[in-house]
């Protein structure tokens, strides 16, 4: 009796071991998974923003500063915008070092090519405006394509704050810009706003 056990739970191993196998193997086995494809959000950002066009022409042709210093901060307050994605101006300038922004634009075009940091943040407000109080986006963008967001969710209050930081490695005359979008394109309202960026290391000659 002992051994009719062994055998009949030897035989029944065996018949599922195959499938044990199978089931454990990774669902991408023999496929090779290739680098993420970008998403672009917004195409025509070389023209979407008028006050750095002519600055993006000069950058092409300039070299990173000798200091090593490439920082800029700026702010704004009271955008009200609807719709599909909607570029965001700073109107107030804090730094601005080693060129790459334009004071009250919305555009940072990198002047030498390397590690970037960027940082953004802002206060979503439905009190004013007839501003949505759901789901509220900054997007930040290098060159028309999508880098991260920073949300301010739909909640049971009628100000939500929302901050995203993110690194990025640029090439010179690189852009990198925000945008606003809302859930359902409703209208919506930044009490305030902030980007900030810097040079963390800038890239080695030739690359």
């Amino acid at each position: 009796m002992k051994t009719s056990r062994v055998l009949l739970l030897s035989g029944l191993v065996s018949f599922l071991a195959p499938g044990f196998a199978w089931a454990e193997e990774p669902a991408s086995a023999g496929r090779e998974a290739g680098p993420p494809k970008e998403r672009v959000l917004f195409a025509q950002y070389k023209t979407v923003d008028p006050t750095t066009a002519r600055q993006a022409e000069l950058s092409a042709g300039t070299r990173c500063p000798e200091s090593g210093i490439v920082a800029f901060s700026a702010s704004g307050s009271g955008h009200v915008s609807e719709g599909g994605l909607m570029l965001l101006s700073y109107p107030t300038t804090h730094t601005q070092e080693g060129s790459g922004w334009a004071a009250g634009g919305g555009t940072f075009v990198a002047p030498c090519t390397g590690l970037y940091f960027f940082n953004i943040s802002f206060v979503k407000d439905a009190y004013h405006y007839g501003a949505t109080a759901n789901d509220v986006f900054v997007h930040i963008l290098k060159n028309g394509a999508n880098k991260g967001r920073a949300l301010s969710g739909q909640g049971h209050v009628d100000r939500d704050t929302g901050v995203y930081s993110v690194t990025l490695f640029l090439a010179q005359g690189d852009y990198v810009q925000t945008f606003a979008s809302s859930d359902g394109r409703l209208k919506r309202h930044l009490l305030e706003y902030n980007f900030t960026g810097h040079l963390v290391k800038q890239a080695a000659q030739g690359l």
